[in-house]
């Protein structure tokens, strides 16, 4: 298995907090106001206010900038097959997401077709032997159907639901080009300040063309499950891949933001796994890094 004891401990915590948020038995006597407005319904509510109004660019994912993060092990031979300019372990990571909404009127009021595009990048700030280059950078435009809802079931409501396609490339040629396409559908769950994603996903194979790498799925898995908790202060959220084998080699990203002003956010991530970059795909990747978030989940 891919993770370690020490890995599986803040796992099953993440789980258990979300249980005890879905038993019945474990509210309070005086229950909240079943009308407050959860941290989904904010996201929701801002989104539907701000979406068609210019100079407004809509978050997608978090974003982020982290100047540092240290990684236990790089991968030395993408970049540099003869080892000439080492790696730093230290870099700067940084996450650009945003969507757009292209109609609202395709199936009434409660859906909505967007376009996003995920830019995140790693950058050898530190590294003065080797000019400082932009190690990797992924792009990752998308088309999606977000359909609203509110289907409730044992005091959990399907919030909302997405269908769509994405397209992941690190632009470049040779030896080190990575790409893949994707068909996904994503299920939204939510109780009170917890927030649960399901998204499974198909890759389309490549027609026509040399597949730049075959195996991404045995890495990247057939999709990925994200659980997100937020209070007034603070949003802690996990996401987890496995590739449903035996010889699992799935992921783990732990997230934790509060505040730092009105408009910023602490930001602290912690990842274990493989599939963190596209060039990365296939190397076991241990990375910690602490910086800002202007958005993050919730």
């Amino acid at each position: 298995m891919l993770l370690s004891k020490s890995l599986r401990r803040p796992a099953v915590a993440y789980g258990l907090l979300f249980l005890a948020g879905l038993l019945p038995g474990n509210l309070p006597a005086a229950e909240a106001d079943k009308t407050a407005e959860t941290p989904l319904d904010k996201r929701v509510r801002i989104e539907r206010e701000t979406r068609f109004q210019e100079f407004v660019l809509t978050p997608h994912r978090p974003n982020y900038l982290l100047p540092l993060t240290y990684n236990s092990r790089p991968n030395q031979p993408p970049l540099d097959p003869q080892k000439e300019a080492e790696l730093d372990e230290t870099e700067v990571k940084f996450q650009i997401s945003i969507k757009m909404p292209i109609t609202d009127e395709l199936f009434g009021d409660e859906s909505t077709l967007y376009a996003a595009y995920t830019n995140q990048s790693y950058w050898q700030a530190y590294n003065d032997d080797n000019s400082q280059p932009f190690r990797e950078t992924n792009h990752e435009p998308e088309l999606f159907l977000l359909m609203q809802n509110d289907w409730q079931w044992l005091g959990v409501t399907n919030k909302m639901n997405t269908i769509g396609i994405s397209h992941q490339s690190n632009g470049r040629s040779g030896d080190r080009s990575r790409s893949w396409n994707r068909v996904y559908a994503e299920f939204i769950l939510e109780r009170k300040n917890f927030y649960l994603s399901f998204k499974p996903w198909l890759r389309l194979e490549s027609s026509g063309q040399q597949d730049d790498n075959p195996d991404i799925e045995h890495y990247m898995g057939k999709g990925e499950i994200r659980l997100a908790y937020a209070n007034e202060k603070h949003t802690l959220s996990m996401m987890l891949r496995n590739n449903l084998k035996n010889d699992n080699r799935g992921a783990v990203e732990l997230n934790w933001s509060f505040p730092m002003s009105r408009r910023a956010r602490w930001f602290i991530q912690y990842f274990d796994g493989y599939g963190e970059s596209l060039i990365d795909y296939n190397a076991r990747v241990k990375r910690v890094g602490i910086g800002i978030a202007l958005t993050d989940w919730l």
